[in-house]
């Protein structure tokens, strides 16, 4: 080949060489590779303006590579490669953040669904309690059996005995129809008792007598649709299924009391009529009785009178009694008498709620003509409680009625034939508590 050819050759290589592009840089290659993995997409989500940084470094660095400038693609791509790191560790943060406020609302969720299974444990397991409690009371319920014949000395012993269930039942079934319709101020303040007003004690054996009886009957008041709370007819309707109960053994007490002949005491009678006056009074109490919060309003007013040191109060069936004596001197009440009076007077009006039954005991039993002059002092006892209930601030809730009842000798507390007998003769006034106890 001459030496002309070599040359020609020579340099249409120079001239190819120089025609040839520039390389691509490695950290391009690497690049395109960090931004296609998993971590880039999710750089993507929870840092997207980090990401977008990282993807402007990466476009000035292909741009740079357009522009012939190696040096300066090497240097963007890597600047580029930095900014996805840092991408990639602001999208971990976030999504530790995210994992944190979920976790915190699974558990903010969680506690609030234990809450609630907590609150229907609760209620569950008192649902479950009383009906352990209504099974225990119905499987140890024991039947009423009937008493059977007896002796004379036994049946004598058992019409005083239903003399004074009789008495109890008449003194619950007053303080279910206090609590279910109570009197109207008006009619809070008893009339004196005449013959319309009280029964002689004979005709009535069980012996208590509400000083201003109707002439109708003989309860402190009377149910009526207008006085009626919502959802008081059934208990209404019991209470005068009771009242009915009671006016049935009135009249077998009567017979067994005036007949000649031999006739059992209605001992059984007496005791399902307690019985049913009792359930009315329990009935009337859950019905008043708040459900938003533990009842102790009867608690209340008996440590109060407790507190005073001079009541000596109990309480009973019926509520919180006070008893007292030697109130009167003949038929008027003594200064003391007042002044012991007014002073629960006082504590009367500072427990509006509970209704205020007097019952008037005495120490033997009494005759037609004496059965006014009794009736005068349990309207002594109401007028003396009356004026203190009438001095509460305006807008203080009503005060509730006042029913004065004469209970006769049914019910004595030391042997009425005894030296103490004087002590049966008691006035107890009793604060009917207004709900369950």
């Amino acid at each position: 080949m001459s030496a002309r050819r070599l040359a020609g050759v020579a340099i249409a290589g120079m001239l190819l060489g120089a025609c040839a592009p520039i390389p691509r840089p490695a950290v391009l290659d690497e690049l395109d590779h960090v931004r296609a993995g998993a971590v880039a997409a999710e750089s993507k989500r929870y840092a997207p303006g980090a990401f977008a940084r990282a993807e402007k470094l990466r476009g000035d660095a292909l741009a740079a590579l357009e522009s012939e400038d190696r040096s300066g693609a090497q240097i963007l791509g890597e600047q580029a490669i930095a900014a996805h790191a840092h991408a990639q560790a602001l999208s971990r943060v976030a999504r530790a953040e995210a994992a944190e406020t979920e976790a915190k609302a699974q558990r903010s969720a969680g506690e609030a669904s234990l809450a609630g299974l907590e609150a229907e444990q609760s209620r569950v397991a008192a649902e479950v309690d009383a009906l352990d409690m209504r099974t225990k009371v119905a499987r140890d319920a024991q039947p009423v059996v009937p008493s059977g014949k007896a002796d004379a000395d036994r049946e004598k012993a058992r019409l005083a005995a239903a003399r004074s269930l009789a008495l109890q039942a008449r003194l619950l079934c007053g303080a279910a129809r206090l609590l279910i319709a109570p009197a109207p101020p008006d009619s809070a303040q008893p009339a004196s008792a005449g013959p319309a007003g009280a029964q002689p004690a004979a005709a009535s054996p069980a012996g208590a007598q509400p000083v201003a009886a109707s002439p109708a009957g003989t309860q402190p008041a009377t149910v009526s649709p207008a006085g009626a709370q919502p959802g008081s007819a059934e208990l209404a309707a019991q209470l005068e299924g009771a009242t009915a109960a009671i006016k049935k053994l009135d009249a077998e007490l009567a017979e067994a009391s005036g007949s000649t002949r031999a006739i059992p005491a209605p001992i059984d009678q007496a005791s399902r009529a307690r019985a049913g006056c009792l359930a009315a009074l329990t009935a009337a109490r859950r019905a008043a009785t708040p459900v938003t919060r533990a009842p102790g309003a009867g608690d209340a007013l008996l440590a109060e009178l407790s507190a005073a040191g001079t009541w000596s109060p109990v309480r009973d069936d019926r509520g919180i009694v006070v008893t007292l004596r030697g109130l009167f001197a003949g038929n008027a009440l003594t200064k003391a008498g007042e002044a012991r009076l007014h002073d629960l007077a006082l504590v009367a009006t500072a427990h509006p709620s509970f209704p205020v039954a007097v019952v008037v005991h005495t120490d033997r039993e009494l005759s037609a003509r004496e059965e006014p002059a009794w009736s005068a002092r349990a309207d002594a006892v109401v007028r003396a409680l009356g004026p203190a209930r009438g001095t509460a601030a305006a807008g203080a809730p009503a005060s509730p009625s006042i029913a004065p009842f004469l209970a006769g000798s049914a019910s004595p507390v030391v042997d009425p034939g005894g030296s103490e007998r004087a002590r049966n003769a008691r006035v107890e006034i009793i604060f009917v508590t207004p709900e369950t106890l």
